[in-house]
């Protein structure tokens, strides 16, 4: 088995991705992928209006330009939660789907690097990136094997 997983939008592991399309339900309402739930999040509970419209897009890149649209109105403490809220997303989306949470399982205990050469923060930033999005990976995939007794 290989020491690091590289995890992009295409090939065996991409439905590991937020973006990947796989519904999310929460709190009664359908999501179309992770990813336009992570980015409603921003907006949910004090502006439920600017979060409806993210969760109604039909595809991902409408979700990311509305997001930047109506950055100013993100919620003021998203930076403390940020990392939290990408970790209970997945989670939520790996708890719905089994067989994407077999695929996430059978990465372990591998590292897991989102190859994103664009981006410095989620992903690898082509080796200067801090791959957060792979880490959140790793922990919900050790939050979900210990709930499962593994």
């Amino acid at each position: 088995m290989p020491s690091v997983i590289k995890v992009n939008g295409y090939g065996e592991f991409s439905g590991l991705l937020h973006s990947s399309p796989h519904e999310v339900l929460y709190e009664g309402e359908l999501y179309p992928t992770a990813l336009h739930l992570f980015e409603a999040r921003k907006f949910l509970f004090h502006r439920p209006d600017l979060a409806d419209r993210i969760r109604q897009c039909k595809r991902v890149e409408e979700v990311i330009s509305i997001s930047a649209e109506v950055a100013d109105f993100v919620r003021r403490d998203w930076g403390n939660v940020i990392l939290s809220t990408m970790d209970e997303v997945l989670y939520l989306k790996f708890r719905q789907h089994d067989d994407l949470r077999r695929l996430l399982f059978s990465t372990y205990p591998v590292e897991l690097v989102y190859v994103e050469s664009r981006d410095l923060f989620w992903g690898d930033g082509a080796g200067a990136g801090m791959n957060e999005l792979g880490k959140s990976l790793m922990r919900v995939c050790e939050r979900l094997r210990v709930e499962e007794g593994m």
